[in-house]
């Protein structure tokens, strides 16, 4: 069959038209004529998979990883097609959703578009004898595409890894299931983390890894030991942990921590995020996915006092130690889930509220917290443009959208992050 493509949909997926029937389909680019095979017919629309490019775009590219498909489908189109892209698409899915028209959202573009990960973590296959790394291939739990290098991340890393898939290819390291590097833009100081089967012994690992400490000058190396429900982590020489500066402000990132993976962008993040706090800089500021403390501690040396909340246990002792490395002493933290900490909070009339969940965007009960006792400045960080849209609506009863903008952490891939800036619409009065 063939179908023109009409546009690309989050999260990446194709639309054409065949006989007035929406085709879904995985690889084309808006304006191409495609070649299309069909394994789902539905009733209001069609699965099919792209055999073939009939009348390409203008805007393809060769791409650069032979695995592109299985993590970063956009390769195949120039980098100005994926930012109008992806700012068509938070634009049709907050007009669908908010009901109102949203047009010509800013788009911040990555400054790094290859080799801009901090971050890459693999899965180890074996097939007779020999190692390889592997992803899943897109949609498949059972079948994997080998990645023989990321130009996602610095040449470095993949130097890195090359090395590490050597090594652990014989008998020793044949426990060791999948590999993670962690990399600090700043310094550009590598971490190894090297997963284990449950009961594998970690100290013969830490004596094989010692060439490769000394020819990268790796800080530090991690086994993570399955258990059976969960890892369990052992440090084998120099540290777990990697430190990262941004904007004068020192982070301590460990080996399971969750960090922002483009430094370079989150620092254009953290420049907007500062200038929308400036009106309420001196208030008291809840940061309620706090994490590392990303933007609490940004925004602690001017405000009154910040409120971190953390449910992750293991991010404690991080999120505690960046407080000191950073000479913050009135940041709260709040150890335990934001359902439980935002009444308390909301007693304390913040001026600024931080959001930044996890994909599935926040529980219906923040939401209604945050609409029966509004804020002056709510500030959303989203992942997730769908769930971001289902919130907003929510908070729609209270806050007002001043802002909303687009950044491209995630280059070649379909991932988008979106900052909403909302304002209460009735005046709320602070305590002093």
């Amino acid at each position: 069959m063939r179908i023109d493509i009409q546009k690309i949909v989050y999260p990446g997926r194709r639309l054409g038209l065949a006989e007035g029937k929406v085709v879904f389909t995985d690889r084309g680019l808006p304006g191409e004529a495609v070649e299309v095979e069909v394994f789902k017919d539905r009733k209001s629309y069609v699965e099919a998979r792209t055999l073939r490019v009939l009348e390409p775009s203008p805007s393809r590219i060769e791409p650069r990883c032979g695995h592109f498909l299985a993590c970063s489908p956009y390769q195949d189109m120039d980098y100005g097609l994926e930012l109008e892209v992806k700012r068509g698409q938070v634009e049709e899915i907050m007009s669908r959703e908010l009901k109102r028209p949203f047009e010509n959202l800013p788009v911040t573009p990555s400054p790094e578009v290859w080799g801009y990960r901090n971050r890459i973590r693999l899965r180890v296959m074996r097939e007779g004898g020999a190692a390889r790394f592997v992803y899943n291939e897109p949609g498949e739990q059972a079948s994997f595409v080998t990645v023989d290098r990321c130009h996602l991340v610095p040449n470095r890393v993949n130097d890195i890894l090359a090395r590490t898939l050597e090594m652990i290819e014989g008998a020793p390291f044949s426990s060791v299931t999948g590999v993670e590097v962690r990399t600090s833009r700043s310094s550009g100081q590598s971490l190894l983390v090297c997963d284990l089967e449950s009961g594998a012994e970690a100290a013969t690992l830490a004596d094989g890894l010692t060439g490769l400490k000394q020819e990268f000058a790796l800080v530090g190396a991690v086994a993570s030991i399955y258990d059976g429900k969960k890892f369990r982590d052992e440090r084998l020489f120099g540290r777990d942990f990697l430190e990262e500066s941004i904007r004068g402000l020192t982070f301590r990132i460990g080996a399971r921590s969750f960090f922002q993976t483009n430094i370079s962008i989150l620092e254009k993040v953290f420049d907007d995020v500062v200038e929308a706090v400036t009106p309420q800089a001196e208030a008291t500021v809840a940061d309620l996915y706090s994490g590392l403390g990303t933007f609490g501690i940004l925004l602690a040396k001017k405000a009154k006092e910040v409120f971190g909340v953390e449910e992750a246990g293991e991010n404690i002792p991080f999120l505690k130690k960046n407080l000191a490395l950073n000479r913050v002493g009135n940041f709260a933290v709040c150890e335990g889930t934001t359902e439980e900490w935002l009444p308390e909070i909301l007693e304390r009339t913040p001026g600024v509220v931080i959001l930044d969940p996890p994909r599935k965007g926040v529980d219906p009960r923040i939401v209604r917290g945050l609409v029966g006792d509004p804020v002056p400045l709510l500030l959303y960080l989203s992942c997730n443009p769908t769930t971001l849209a289902r919130d907003l609506k929510g908070l729609g009863e209270a806050y007002s959208i001043a802002g909303l903008r687009v950044y491209d952490f995630f280059p070649h891939t379909p991932h988008i992050e979106t900052l909403a800036i909302l304002e209460a619409k009735k005046p709320v009065i602070l305590s002093i």
